[in-house]
């Protein structure tokens, strides 16, 4: 069977062509780094990327969030550890003032660094956090939530906590709230109480005589409740760092996963690039000297 001459031309002119669309193809692949470029080329491969994506996306969300939760928390963390450490000194100063030998200049020495630390821990409770907010104002981040007045202090942020959510249905409070911190002191028959009036009481009692029974039971509550808090800030960090690990792992296998499916073996497309363009400018080649001849080359 004989081929034609157009039939062949036609037949060099399609194969060149084809080559040139793997090569670009390849050309593409290698650029990008990936060998599903579009649903066509695997729409199995491509859903199963697309949902990959997705997933890597959300867990670098929730990273956001536990990178903020940790930063709030770890700071709670350390005011608690400062409001301990302040609450255990005013229990021993008020086991001091209650020991009826105190002469008034004792009593009034005891009194003066019972205020002073009542100060502190307001500063304590107006902490704010690295982006401004106050962090035991609830929800009202913009405003002080501690102020001082002939009359004491009070309390003006609310009863809300900020939640971030760490995964899928994981979530957990940055920060506890300044009512249950520092207002919400228990005594007996489920009443509670403030530091600030414990202090406050203990302070007025040594103006006349020493610190009474009750007043002396409150302090010891106040070191049980503040060790209380730093315990559950404690495990609500402990929480936000195993969502940590978690989503680490998670995001480790959906990485792996994705670069198996989608990325190109560019070794093996750099040796596929260089034969398939030497198979090209070879078929170029003689394609150029074959349509040159004619019927006189032919005769000479």
């Amino acid at each position: 069977m004989q081929i034609g001459t157009k039939q062949f031309y036609q037949s060099q002119i399609t194969g060149m062509s084809d080559l040139q669309t793997k090569i670009g193809r390849i050309q593409e692949e290698v650029s990008a780094g990936r060998k599903i470029l579009t649903p066509s080329d695997d729409p199995g491969a491509y859903t199963v990327v697309e949902r990959l994506n997705q997933s890597i996306s959300s867990m670098e969300q929730y990273n956001r969030n536990i990178g903020m939760a940790k930063s709030r928390l770890s700071q709670e963390d350390s005011i608690l550890s400062s409001v301990s450490t302040i609450v255990i000194r005013l229990n021993e100063l008020g086991i001091q003032g209650a020991n009826s030998t105190n002469d008034p200049n004792a009593r009034k020495a005891i009194a003066t660094e019972m205020e002073q630390l009542s100060q502190q821990l307001v500063a304590l409770g107006n902490s704010v956090d690295s982006n401004g907010d106050y962090l035991f104002a609830g929800y009202k981040g913009d405003k002080s939530p501690f102020s001082t007045s002939t009359d004491g202090v009070s309390y003006q942020g609310d009863t809300g906590r900020k939640e971030v959510e760490l995964a899928r249905g994981v979530s957990t409070p940055t920060s506890s709230n300044g009512l249950e911190l520092f207002m919400n002191v228990s005594r007996k028959n489920n009443q509670s109480v403030s530091i600030f009036d414990i202090i406050k009481d203990a302070t007025q009692s040594l103006q006349t005589g020493t610190i009474g029974d009750n007043t002396l039971k409150d302090l010891h509550n106040a070191v049980d409740h503040f060790s209380t808090y730093q315990a559950i800030c404690g495990s609500r960090l402990q929480k936000v760092e195993t969502a940590d690990s978690t989503r680490l792992a998670q995001l480790t296998n959906a990485k792996t996963t994705l670069s198996t499916i989608q990325d190109s073996d560019l070794t093996a497309l750099a040796s596929d690039l260089q034969q398939k363009t030497l198979t090209l400018q070879a078929a170029q080649s003689v394609f150029a000297k074959i349509s040159q001849l004619s019927l006189f080359n032919f005769i000479r």
